[in-house]
Parts: C-alpha cells; structure tokens; sequence
C-alpha cells in the first residue's frame, strides 16, 4: 500500500531517494484537508488573485481550472491549485456563511444537529418553566401568530358544554377579566376586582344572539333613581323647608337633619341639609350593591358636592356639563342604601338631572316617559288628590273627594278600593273627607244631603294591590274620601 487509507497521505518507501519530497508532499495534504475552512463554497471558477493557502468547496458546473472538480476542496498551495475529493464524514466551516458542513458522501450538507420531533410533547416552556397544569409556558413581551398564506385562526376547544373554554386576563397571575364559554355554550364576559368575586357584565345566548346585562337587569345602563329631574311632585311640595326624614318630591327626602330645597323648571337649588334617596338592589337586578361599582352623575354643580352611597363618598367637583363620581359600596351594604347628596360650602349648590348607574361610567341622561316615572313613585307613594296637590290640606269640599262609591242605605256597605300601580309592600292608608279632616269621610244622605266630618268602621284586607273601607252610617248611599297610601324604603 503506497497511501494511508483515510486521508491518502503517501509513504515513504524503505531506500527511497529523496524522502524529503514525499514527506512534503503528505505535508501539503495535511494542511489542506485538516481543521478544514474554506472562504466560500458557491464560486463556480478560480478567484482572479487567491492568497497562499485558501480554499473552497467547488461549486457545480465549475468552469477553468476548477472544471469536473464539483464538491472537492480546492486549495492554492505553492502557486498552483490542488484539489482533494472529501471523504465520507469530513467537516467543513464556510467562513462567509458561518456555517459548518459535512460530506455525506455525496454532497455538503448542515453539520448542525437537527432537533427532535415535538409531536407530541408533553411540557413546552419558551423562556418559562412548563408544568402539569400549564403545559405550554411562554414568558415574552408580544406573542405573534401569523398566516401561513391566508387567514388565520385561533382554536379553544372544551370537551362537553359544562366545561369552560375561556381567556383569562390577569394581574400579579390574581384574574381580573374572561371571556368565553364558562360552564355553558353562552359567550360570558365577567371581571373581578380581586380575582375572587366575579360579577357577571355580559352574556351572548347561542341560539338566538340576544345579549343580556346581568348586572343591570331589567333597566340596562338606565337610572337607577327614580324621578331623578324632580318632575314627579304627589305630596304638592312647593320647595323651600323639609324636616328630617321628611319626603318633598317624589322618592327625595330630607336627611336627618333636614334640608331646604327649590326648584326652577329643571334646576334644583339645595340651600341647607342634605338629600337622600333610598335605592333598592332590585332596580339593578342585584341581590346587594356590596362591592358593585356605581356612578352618579348630574348637569352642571354650582358648587362641590360630597356624595354618598352606603358607606362609600366622595367629593363631586363643581362644573359645567354633566359631571360624575363613582363609588364602590362595602361589603356590609346589604339591602337598600341611601344616596346622600349634600353641600360642601356655606353657600348654594345647585345641579339637575340625577342619574345613578352601574359601572364606573357616566352615560347621558334620558328621560324616561312620563307614565313610566309616575308609575315608578307610585310603588313608594300615591295619593287621590290632583297631582300636584298637598294631600294634607287638599278640601274640595263636600262630597268632592277622589273616591266616590255607592253606600248600601240600609246598613254598613264596603268600598273595594285597587291602587292604580301595585305598590312594593303593603302601605300605610290614610283617610280624609272632603274638608281635609283625617280619619273622616263624607256621606250622602238623601234627607241631608253631603255630610263630612263623620267616622267609620274601619280598612282592612290592606295589600300591594288595595284596600277595602267599611263605613257604617244609616240612610247614606253615597261614600266619598281622598286617600294616600305610602310604601317607602
């Protein structure tokens, strides 16, 4: 054997002349195949000016002195090129790529590792540690997931209707928004301000595409005070003084420490006191107002205002256009809660069109229909009398009474009376005849015609719905009386 089996280095032959030449020879080999790196591996004819010692990997279709020698190593060495065929497992670092090849026995190829199949795998961690329950684990500060030539889709399946299939949003990993199909196939939205009591905001039927705002119920991002522009006047308040707890227009009322209160057209004027109004969870749809988010609002403040609701207040700031404060009520206020509005300064304040809504946003003050807001008072408060009219002292006069009926002459005779709006609990009545007196009704006699001032039996079967009158006065056959019947928080 004359050459070494690997590299093809010659020997050198026992008595040979010249031994220096050989060694040489195996020498330049050895300089050009081993720790190989060539400039470049894409030229297809010799560089113009190579230096001493470079060397390519040729390229196909090579031209000149480089012509038929495809895929060899070509290396200038003593002025001329030389050229070695790799063998099978020869390494090569490509100096303007950066990269390192190997000789698979009939091409070049990557020498870099291929990374395994990761189909399946069971925990993927990209810049994050994966575990059992996130299996997938991605700490970056944007994820993109891009087309592959058109559209693009994200998936989220559940495997039964009572699973969830959601995205969960998060702060200090404490949830605070999702969204999605939880414990249904409705599409839910809900938030939390602690990541443990969730309220409900939006919810989308999958079948009809209705959508639904649990928390604001029946009246959606509506008011939740009734007679919020001081329209609605049952009592005849004509402004000015109001004792503690003492009602002027309809569902307002003084605290207890009473107020003075005016109002021109839409403009309400509070010069002492404070005003309340009780608010029940139920016009919200809500079980509690405990740690719901509510926003007051109104038209232009004169001056600053401190608002309460429940136990949570806040300063109003005076200004012109609709202004607003939100209030977050603690979780010991259960049950209706009194909204406080009073001044700040020695002076006046004056404002106009209340509006209490859920959330921490401010929307526009409508105006619901006028038969509605009326309605809306009259579950606290009603009276007989003309709108508008003090009841107290409304005295039309015998037998003028807001209530007429046909008495039974011969003996006593009921009156069924039925509220014209069911009413939230059963009210306390009070009775007045015509002259205004209580407790009294008016009476026609035929021998005596209309007679106040005169008794009777008594009310009973009193209920949301109504209230039935006995009156027992021999001869009469006709009964009048103004009644009030009352039902507040």
């Amino acid at each position: 054997m004359d050459t070494t089996p690997n590299l093809v280095l010659p020997y050198l032959a026992a008595g040979q002349a010249q031994k220096h030449v050989t060694l040489n020879e195996a020498l330049r080999m050895l300089d050009a195949v081993v720790q190989v790196g060539v400039l470049d591996r894409s030229l297809t004819a010799p560089p113009a000016s190579p230096a001493e010692g470079d060397r390519y990997i040729i390229a196909a279709a090579a031209s000149g002195a480089w012509a038929g020698k495809t895929g060899q190593i070509a290396a200038f060495q003593d002025g001329a090129w030389a050229f070695y065929a790799p063998r099978k497992g020869w390494l090569a670092f490509v100096a303007d790529e950066g990269v390192l090849l190997v000789w698979n026995g009939t091409a070049w190829g990557s020498a870099s590792p291929q990374p395994p199949a990761l189909n399946p795998a069971p925990l993927i961690g990209v810049n994050a540690t994966a575990d059992a329950t996130n299996r997938l684990a991605v700490s970056s500060p944007y994820v993109l997931f891009n087309h592959a030539g058109a559209g693009q889709q994200t998936k989220i399946n559940k495997a039964t209707p009572g699973d969830t299939a959601s995205l969960l949003y998060q702060t200090g990993f404490s949830g605070r928004a999702e969204i999605g199909l939880a414990g249904d196939d409705n599409l839910r939205l809900k938030v939390s301000a602690d990541g443990t009591l969730w309220r409900e905001a939006l919810v989308v039927d999958r079948a009809s595409g209705e959508v639904q705002f649990p928390l604001t119920g029946a009246i959606s991002r509506s008011n939740l005070l009734i007679n919020g522009d001081f329209q609605i006047n049952q009592r005849g308040f004509a402004g000015g003084a109001l004792s503690a707890n003492a009602y002027g227009f309809d569902r307002w009322k003084a605290d207890v420490s009473g107020a003075n209160l005016t109002l021109s057209g839409f403009i309400a004027t509070l010069a002492s006191g404070a005003l309340v109004q009780m608010v029940e969870p139920a016009m919200a749809g809500l079980a509690s107002f405990a740690g719901t988010p509510v926003t007051l609002s109104l038209e232009a403040p004169s001056a600053d205002m401190l608002i309460s609701f429940g136990t949570a207040s806040a300063t109003l700031s005076a200004g012109t256009g609709r202004r607003s404060v939100t209030l977050v009520p603690g979780a010991a206020n259960s049950g209706a809660l009194a909204l406080r509005l009073a001044k700040t300064n020695a002076g006046t304040v004056s404002f106009s069109r209340l509006k209490l809504e859920i959330g921490g946003n401010a929307t526009g003050w409508e105006a619901r229909p006028l038969p509605v807001e009326l309605a809306l008072c009259q579950r606290y408060f009603q009276a007989s009398c003309p709108p508008g009219t003090n009841p107290a002292s409304y005295a039309p006069g015998a037998g003028n009474g807001g209530v007429y009926a046909q008495a039974n002459p011969g003996g006593p005779s009921v009156t069924l009376l039925r509220f014209p709006t069911p009413m939230r609990a059963a009210p306390g009545i009070t009775i007045r005849d015509g002259l205004a007196a209580g407790a009294k009704i008016a009476v026609f006699t035929p021998s005596g015609g209309w007679q106040n001032g005169l008794g009777f039996t008594g009310l009973f079967g009193i209920n949301t719905a109504g209230f039935s009158l006995q009156q027992a006065n021999a001869n009469a056959t006709l009964v009048s009386f103004d009644y009030t019947a009352e039902a507040e928080v």
